[in-house]
């Protein structure tokens, strides 16, 4: 487990968790179990004078097992973009990568919409890659081309990893995982607090609605993205299925205003700033709640076609 980062750090302290990456690790398991651990109690430290974790990219890399895609490997898939992807799927990429967190000054600064179209490009013609371009792949990629902005093979791997390996449900045709994922909030909101769940469909509101982009986005349709960075650091080292719970307790931590809300679609049409380190506590404090047949399928539904069928079944037991 290490990293690049030896020869970049002069200057300033590395901090426990980077210390821990630059060292030489000897059994690969128990030092991934670690380093999640010292995410989740210690998080990813900002160093004076930087605007983010200056080696979160690695730390993602690492939790993802993604291997070095090297600069050449990516040039050469750059230069087959032409040849190989349609005109159709090109103009698709092209008119969501310049909506792509627009409004956020920071991510527009570090991060080029040409950038954007060269790795999304490069998805879509990967070699085994059938996922081609779906809506939302662009607002999947920025957190990541953010956080690789200094290296695009960098945020190519990472993306291609977590498309292919960790939700590839997510990304097919009709956005299957997705749908799965919306359905497994409404049930799990219904266990969890089922006054502000029997609100909302008084309301007719299921999370189809009012969920969507955050379900397929992996939160990152939300601001702040500081705030989306450290979800994720949680994401990718506890399981990005963590997400659906972390939509269910922004849900919880806006109880209160949905319950008092004659339309609360109006409060849901856009949800409130995330608040990563509250998100993660009351996202944990579920997991106990929930039945471990249904968490299974929770964890399991963005990669196993199985789970939708799996999912009826544990409703019909459940009525």
């Amino acid at each position: 487990m290490s990293s690049p980062l030896r020869n970049q750090v002069k200057g300033r302290k590395k901090d426990s968790i980077e210390q821990f990456i630059g060292a030489p690790q000897l059994f690969l398991d128990n030092s991934l179990s670690q380093l999640r651990y010292m995410i989740l109690i210690e998080g990813l430290s900002i160093p004076p004078g930087y605007d983010q974790c200056p080696y979160r990219s690695y730390i993602w890399s690492i939790l993802c097992k993604v291997p070095v895609y090297t600069t050449s490997q990516y040039l050469k898939l750059i230069h087959q973009v032409p040849n190989k992807l349609t005109h159709e799927i090109y103009q698709k990429i092209k008119n969501d990568t310049f909506r792509t967190l627009m409004h956020d000054q920071t991510f527009h600064l570090k991060v080029e919409e040409d950038s954007l179209i060269r790795i999304l490009s490069a998805i879509a013609i990967s070699t085994n890659n059938k996922v081609g371009y779906v809506q939302g792949l662009n607002v999947l990629l920025a957190p990541i081309a953010y956080t690789c902005h200094k290296s695009e093979p960098h945020a190519f791997s990472i993306l291609h990893n977590l498309i292919t390996t960790q939700i590839p449900l997510y990304v097919t045709p009709n956005l299957d995982g997705v749908h799965t994922g919306l359905n497994l909030v409404d049930i799990a909101l219904k266990i969890i607090d089922p006054v502000l769940s029997d609100y909302l469909d008084s309301k007719f509101l299921k999370a189809e609605i009012y969920a969507f982009p955050s379900v397929l986005t992996l939160c990152a349709c939300t601001p702040p993205l500081s705030s989306v960075l450290k979800l994720w650091d949680f994401l990718l080292a506890y399981g990005t299925h963590m997400n659906i719970l972390f939509v269910v307790a922004q849900l919880i931590m806006n109880r209160s205003i949905l319950l008092n809300s004659p339309q609360p679609m109006k409060v849901l049409r856009n949800f409130p700033l995330l608040e990563d380190t509250e998100i993660i506590k009351l996202s944990l404090s579920f997991i106990p709640e929930l039945p471990k047949s249904l968490y299974g399928l929770i964890v399991r539904h963005g990669f196993d076609p199985n789970v939708p069928n799996e999912l009826k079944l544990f409703q019909l037991e459940n009525k």
